[in-house]
């Protein structure tokens, strides 16, 4: 069972952009079948420590991954990306929305990932402060989501004039418009991915969290926009016993 970030569902599932990673491990490993099952980090999280089971947990941040440590859960974990976080407004960007701070006017309908739940949501406040705003005083926040891609949404459909998303979703609704925040004032969180120590079938768990870090399953990640440079590949098991 591999556990999966939502915001990282379409490189993992070939959403709109040919084979994603799942089908490419399949066809080299057909006798493997992997269950997939996608929801906002802190959920998976808590779901992994409730039933004690799961082969492959892959959050929106290595944060998650570091909490599931320190409940002596990880067998193996493998770095594959960075998630860079962006400002998305709506096409042409109508309310000339140029950095982070502009996003607490009051003319501004803000959505936000929740805090509580979503590893993009957990590092928001961070890049409001970075830029001089508190996050808790915010008063124009119209939608709060669990997952970065319901957020996106909200942009996409006009409901909401902008909402800071990881770069690979954005890059998902090319109609509207992507505002770089600067690396100073910005939160870029690792990616890795975790070998649980529930898992039933570890052989297989290896096999895939070594599939997803490679060559192919990269360029599956570049295809999506995640940025994979500088990024070292490498097997961390010093958690092993």
């Amino acid at each position: 069972k591999f556990l999966c970030a939502a915001g990282i569902r379409p490189p993992v599932d070939g959403t709109g952009s040919g084979k994603g990673v799942v089908e490419c491990f399949q066809e080299v490993y057909p006798d493997i079948q992997v269950e997939t099952s996608f929801g906002p980090a802190n959920l998976l999280l808590g779901q992994i420590k409730l039933s004690q089971t799961g082969d492959l947990f892959f959050p929106g941040d290595s944060f998650y991954i570091e909490q599931a440590r320190k409940e002596g859960l990880i067998y193996d974990t493998k770095p594959l990306a960075r998630f860079i976080p962006v400002i998305m407004v709506q096409s042409g960007n109508p309310l000339g929305i140029t950095n982070v701070s502009d996003l607490a006017s009051r003319d501004v309908r803000l959505a936000v990932a929740d805090k509580r739940v979503a590893a993009l949501g957990r590092i928001t406040p961070e890049i409001f402060h970075k830029s001089g705003v508190d996050f808790d005083e915010l008063q124009n926040i119209e939608f709060t989501g669990i997952t970065s891609p319901e957020i996106a949404q909200m942009v996409d459909m006009g409901h909401i004039d902008a909402t800071i998303v990881w770069r690979p979703v954005a890059s998902l609704y090319p109609e509207n418009d992507i505002i770089e925040i600067p690396p100073d004032e910005n939160v870029i969180v690792p990616l890795s991915i975790a070998v649980l120590k529930t898992s039933e079938n570890k052989e297989a768990a290896l096999r895939f969290a070594e599939f997803i870090s490679g060559p192919k399953a990269r360029m599956i990640f570049e295809r999506y926009s995640y940025d994979v440079d500088n990024v070292d590949i490498k097997t961390d098991r010093s958690s092993y016993k």
